[in-house]
């Protein structure tokens, strides 16, 4: 199964590689001698561009050369990303404290007096009765 699936990823690779160099030839305005072989080179690029895929081709050929590549993240992005984890965080407790006090405390105390409320009213028409 696994075998298939990367068969099939890597015959997808290279049809979007050899789309891309035959874009790149034709970006040069090269002479292109019509022959049979042009004319089913041409028919193959034609089906790449029809078929249905989840990102465009120019995305997946930008994917894949840049993948070689690793950006690391500057001292400003370091420092902005450290702040958003922070405010991420803080966001986080007090809304974990609201949850607290609406549902331990505020919940809790109204159930308690509901209780004693409802068992000094039968309690009261017990002893009156």
């Amino acid at each position: 199964m696994a075998d298939k699936s990367l068969e099939a990823l890597v015959v997808k690779v290279v049809k979007k590689v050899i789309k891309k160099e035959i874009k790149a030839i034709n970006q040069y305005n090269l002479p292109i001698v019509s022959t049979p072989i042009n004319q089913e080179l041409q028919n193959f690029t034609e089906t790449l561009e029809t078929e249905d895929h989840t990102q465009t081709a120019a995305e997946m050929f930008d994917d894949i050369y840049a993948s070689n590549t690793v950006n690391f993240p500057t001292k400003e992005d370091v420092e902005l990303d450290r702040k958003l984890r922070e405010m991420k965080f803080k966001q986080d407790l007090r809304k974990d404290w609201i949850l607290f006090l609406l549902r331990d405390v505020i919940v809790y105390a109204v159930t308690v007096l509901f209780i004693f409320t409802v068992s000094g009213f039968y309690l009261f028409a017990i002893i009156n009765t």
